[in-house]
């Protein structure tokens, strides 16, 4: 009778402990989400509105710590997150094409993003081509006319001067005298500078622009994009007016883990990550934020690495450090 209440007595303190741990099911802990950018930009803004949703979606209590790891233009968090145990408690939110502009331009990085664990991408926003909004530039040909122009833009290597250099070079602007005014330490400090007067023109993401137009600062005249963007559905697209290769220029932000992840683990990630974007309450507090929502699974999502390299490696020639030209 005491060995058999001994063997009882086992059963039900094992039954109770792995209902303490949820019978080992992912997660069992929290997970870091790092940002390789500073506090306050659009990625980290990004993760802050996703995370307590995706924290839900996961269960079992857990929540996702959003660390900020800026440095050399979002490689170093980049490499610190491939360098992770792939057991799925960090993962990051990563950029496209600023993390494939640094290979394509022959510099080293300690990364390799098609072996990363793709996770879904949450937003792909697409660039407005802004003045100041008393400008005598009214339209694309009064841009394309101007013999003097002068871009503000953040450095060397970021997707936003490399965005700035394609667009001149498709629309012919590189005989002209123009000027690339470099070095700005963010699209809002940039934007700034435009206001101010530094340069006549600059490109940045929509959402990130969008405060100074509605200000009166700064005016539109054409975004990149498929379609026009709701938040200037009066602003004309590059392919309506004849430029349809520069409807491709965008930022993508991404959720990615280390490179060799439990399948089973990826599997939960990437389910929970498809049902908050499909969340209500998650589309309304993005929405709120201006976060330009377009969803892909994670199979699609690193499907776009490939595309990203095949349209910047076009233009490689283009993206040259303008500071020694």
């Amino acid at each position: 009778m005491r060995i058999l209440s001994y063997f009882c007595l086992i059963i039900l303190l094992s039954a109770c402990s792995d209902g303490a741990n949820n019978n080992g099911v992912y997660p069992q802990e929290n997970i870091s989400i790092v940002i390789p950018y500073g506090p306050g930009g659009g990625f980290d803004t990004t993760v802050r509105v996703f995370s307590p949703h995706f924290a839900r979606k996961l269960g079992n209590d857990v929540t996702l710590l959003p660390e900020n790891m800026p440095g050399t233009g979002g490689r170093r968090g980049t490499a610190m997150i491939s360098r992770s145990d792939p057991d799925g408690y960090t993962i990051g939110i990563l950029n496209l094409p600023g993390l494939v502009l640094p290979s394509i331009l022959g510099e080293k990085v300690d990364f390799q993003l098609r072996e990363m664990s793709w996770i879904g991408r949450i937003e792909s926003q697409n660039y407005a081509l802004l003045v100041q909004a008393d400008s005598h530039i009214q339209s694309l040909d009064d841009f394309i006319a101007e013999e003097e122009i002068t871009f503000v833009s953040i450095g060397y290597g970021t997707t936003v001067l490399a965005a700035i250099q394609i667009v001149a070079e498709q629309l012919g602007l590189m005989d002209k005298d123009i000027k690339f005014l470099t070095g700005y330490s963010g699209t809002s400090d940039q934007l700034v500078a435009l206001v101010r007067g530094d340069g006549n023109a600059t490109i940045t993401p929509i959402s990130t622009s969008f405060q100074y137009v509605k200000s009166g600062n700064l005016r539109p005249i054409v975004v990149t994009g498929d379609s026009r963007s709701s938040y200037y559905p009066d602003t004309p697209t590059f392919a309506e007016l004849g430029h349809p290769v520069l409807s491709q220029l965008n930022v993508q932000r991404s959720l990615a883990g280390p490179p060799g992840m439990d399948p089973a683990v990826l599997g939960k990630l990437r389910e929970a990550f498809l049902q908050v974007m499909e969340d209500p309450e998650f589309l309304a507090a993005a929405s709120q934020a201006q976060m330009d929502i377009a969803p892909l699974n994670g199979e699609m999502a690193a499907a776009e690495i490939d595309k990203n390299f095949q349209y910047y490696e076009g233009f490689k020639a283009n993206l040259s450090n303008p500071n020694q030209l």
